[in-house]
């Protein structure tokens, strides 16, 4: 039986983690051109939070439980010195964190009892602070997650560099 994937590509693309055969659900900024397996494309910017609900909404209706989200950010060009100190990059950073995980809180209760988070990020790099800071608040978050429904949901994550 195919399972059910939910991808948040925030960035980038990883070929390697998609499967011929589920049924997936892409949210992403725009149409990716080098997917050629069948799925539902949910176009976002990541900082409507009114985007992540009607997301969520089209999710349940496709799919009872979800056994897969699976999150891209790679493959970031960023200019080192200015980036650092462009206020709106950095603001729209951590919103867009702050939206992921109130997503994620949205779908908890589509979650398989045995549920996998795969992370596809780029290795750290000193230079990009923010993106460090990014990964690993939703890596603790995640963990904080599992804990939290540990009696209910057996939650596996899984971090690809």
């Amino acid at each position: 039986m195919p399972h059910n994937q939910v991808f948040i590509i925030l960035n980038g693309e990883d070929q390697t983690i998609l499967s011929e055969n589920s049924n997936k659900i892409i949210l992403a900024k725009k149409k990716l051109e080098n997917i050629n397996h069948d799925h539902t494309l949910l176009q976002t910017n990541f900082n409507s939070l009114e985007d992540l609900i009607k997301a969520n909404e089209i999710i349940k209706s496709q799919f009872s439980k979800i056994d897969e989200l699976i999150i891209v950010y790679r493959s970031i060009d960023l200019n080192m010195i200015s980036y650092q100190y462009d206020y709106n990059h950095i603001k729209k950073n951590y919103q867009e964190l702050m939206n992921i995980i109130y997503f994620i809180n949205l779908i908890v209760p589509l979650l398989q009892n045995e549920f996998q988070f795969i992370l596809s990020f780029e290795k750290d790099n000193h230079y990009k602070v923010h993106f460090n800071n990014f990964k690993m608040s939703l890596i603790r978050y995640l963990e904080t997650l599992k804990v939290d429904l540990i009696k209910s949901i057996n939650i596996n994550i899984k971090i690809l560099n």
